[in-house]
Formats: structure tokens, C-alpha cells, sequence
């Protein structure tokens, strides 16, 4: 029986188990592969690029420290924001964690500048740091901003609702060990969506206890699961 919710497939940094995570060939692969959206992650390059890399180094280089043009020389196929807005930013919405702080109104005006409305109302905004989200919220009150934690616990459901924040995002074990809570965190106005889904098998089992998506390597067997 088919969950009576709508559970959100989100493609991991694209089609990560296709193509290399946060390329132009995942992103391409989730859109064919039907997801809901892309996550992909931020980061801030020496010359103040917006560039697309879940780690804080690319090749031994700081992302930090380095300018884009250096980053390139190790990793030609290396995205910025602009790049994947421009190419991919009219056909989904973006799920993007903010990995580096005061990128915030540099990341949300370039969004809100590029995309259509229709997806525009779709993005979220999600980071491990409190402070980011606090200022994704402070900047973009209307958006959907989402706290990446490890705590899911009605305290940390509590916290997230209490400033005004949309979403919580648990890794998918725990949501599992105490399903309970997704009940508290809706009754509380928020969306949950889970992380760290490692196995298939896991992403029905998130959809029937009520989760409103998640974050997967593989959408296109992530999708086949639901129907």
C-alpha cells in the first residue's frame, strides 16, 4: 500500500551513485531519473566564488584558500553556483546546504535572481550549523530552511520550531528508532527530511512512517521503490 504522504526523492549532490557527486552528469542523471530536487553543497572559494564541493579541500587544496582557477587545474568539471543555475536552475529546485559561513546573502540573492518563481518557492536552504541557519531564516523568512542535525529528540524538534525554522533533517536510523517523533515534528508546523539513507530498503520504510523526504545516492531506484 502506497504511503499516503507525498515523500520527496532528492537526489544526493545529483545521481551520486551514477556520476561523480555535484557534476554537471549527476545533475543531468537526476533530472532523466525523475527526482524532486537536487541537494548539492556550498562552499566559498579564495576569489569569493560560489562554487559547488561538499569537502573543504579539492586535491589537497583548501577550498578556502584557493582561487577558482587553481581549483579547476585539479578539478576541471568543478561547478559554481552560477554554472549549475544557469544550466540546470529552470528545470528543478536545489536543495543547498551551506557548508561555509557568511555566504548566506551572496547564496540566497543569487538564487531568488536566477531561478523562476515556481522553483524559487521550492528551494531549501539546510545547514549543520546553527548559525547558518539562523541567518538563512533572518535573510529569507519565507523559504524552507532545515536544521542538518544528528539530535532527533523532541528537544531538538522543539528548538528548530521554537526560531521559526521549516524543516528538520535527522539521519534516516534514527528517525527508524523512534518514529514517534515525525508526529511531534508535524504537529510543531515543521517538514522532516532524513539523511544518511545507506540502503534502499530504508527509503519505504522513512515514507510510511510519515517522513517528507529524503536525500538518496540512487532516485531513479528510490522512485521505482515507491510506486
Amino acid at each position: 500500500m502506497a504511503p499516503a504522504h507525498t515523500f520527496h526523492v532528492i537526489a544526493h549532490r545529483g545521481d551520486s551513485a551514477q556520476a561523480p557527486g555535484n557534476s554537471a552528469q549527476a545533475f543531468e542523471q537526476a533530472i532523466r531519473a525523475g527526482a524532486y530536487s537536487i541537494e548539492t553543497d556550498v562552499r566559498l572559494t579564495a576569489d569569493g566564488i560560489l562554487i559547488l564541493e561538499h569537502d573543504e579541500d579539492i586535491g589537497g587544496l583548501l577550498v578556502a584558500g584557493a582561487a577558482l582557477a587553481e581549483l579547476r587545474a585539479v578539478n576541471p568539471g568543478l561547478l559554481t553556483v552560477a554554472a549549475a543555475l544557469k544550466e540546470f536552475g529552470q528545470t528543478i529546485p536545489f536543495c543547498w546546504e551551506v557548508k561555509a559561513p557568511h555566504i548566506v546573502p551572496a547564496l540566497l540573492t543569487l538564487v531568488s535572481d536566477l531561478v523562476p518563481p515556481a522553483l524559487w518557492v521550492q528551494s531549501e536552504f539546510t545547514s549543520f550549523l546553527w548559525a547558518n541557519v539562523l541567518a538563512l531564516h533572518v535573510f529569507s523568512p519565507r523559504s524552507t530552511v532545515g536544521w542538518l542535525t544528528t539530535d532527533w529528540s523532541e528537544t531538538a524538534i522543539t528548538r528548530v520550531a521554537t526560531v521559526g525554522l521549516s524543516q528538520i533533517c535527522p539521519p534516516a536510523p534514527q528517525v527508524l528508532a523512534a518514529p514517534d517523533l515525525v508526529g511531534i515534528a508535524h504537529a510543531k508546523g515543521l517538514t522532516v527530511r532524513a539523511w544518511n539513507i545507506s540502503e534502499l530498503s530504508l527509503v519505504r520504510r522513512l515514507a510510511d512512517v510519515g517522513v517528507d523526504g529524503g536525500t538518496v545516492n540512487f532516485p531513479g531506484e528510490a522512485l521505482t521503490a515507491l510506486a
